[in-house]
């Protein structure tokens, strides 16, 4: 018997874990104030004898290659992850991100917090409206551009069949 777990069904457990997680305790998805000493800088922590059970506890935001901003997660650099990262998304009110696709990779997002609106295609001749509470998924090499144009702060978890979460992504040449 083959214990071997595929991509898509790996994938799928990780953002239904990821979505659990959102739904049990959305409190813990937040914007970090650099002013508040008590929040260390991104934590990893591995249980002893767990075959490489690991805690990333992200605390400190950076600025991804589509300007966006996020909180790192779970990655091959963090967590030594082979197939699959994932990450906190903060758009705050009216911010947009640059338009960019992932090649070869499929990515689902689950809105926690806020409404967002997605630009599809290469120009982004299509609008995608989205809610608290609503799953995108974006199928590999199409181009996208995430957007708040709202006042308030949207913020999600993105799942990505791509453990090196910052390699293929490719920015659309009239961005």
């Amino acid at each position: 018997m083959s214990m071997a777990i595929s991509k898509t069904t790996l994938l799928r457990y990780v953002c239904f874990l990821s979505v659990g997680l959102a739904i049990a305790a959305p409190s813990y998805a937040h914007v970090s104030d650099p002013k508040d000493a008590t929040l260390a800088a991104n934590e990893k922590i591995v249980a002893p004898n767990s075959g490489g059970v690991t805690t990333i506890r992200s605390n400190t935001p950076i600025i991804t290659r589509q300007q966006v901003q996020i909180y790192p997660g779970i990655t091959k650099a963090s967590a030594d992850s082979t197939q699959l990262s994932m990450n906190r998304i903060i758009l705050p009110a009216g911010m947009k991100g640059l338009r960019h696709m992932h090649k070869d990779t499929e990515t689902v997002i689950y809105i926690i917090e806020g409404n967002s609106r997605t630009l599809i295609g290469e120009k982004g001749e299509i609008a995608v409206d989205n809610k608290a509470g609503d799953f995108i998924f974006i199928p590999a090499n199409v181009w996208h551009q995430p957007m708040n144009v709202s006042q308030e702060r949207v913020i999600a978890i993105e799942v990505r069949a791509d453990a090196d979460d910052r390699q293929n992504v490719i920015l659309a040449p009239n961005r």
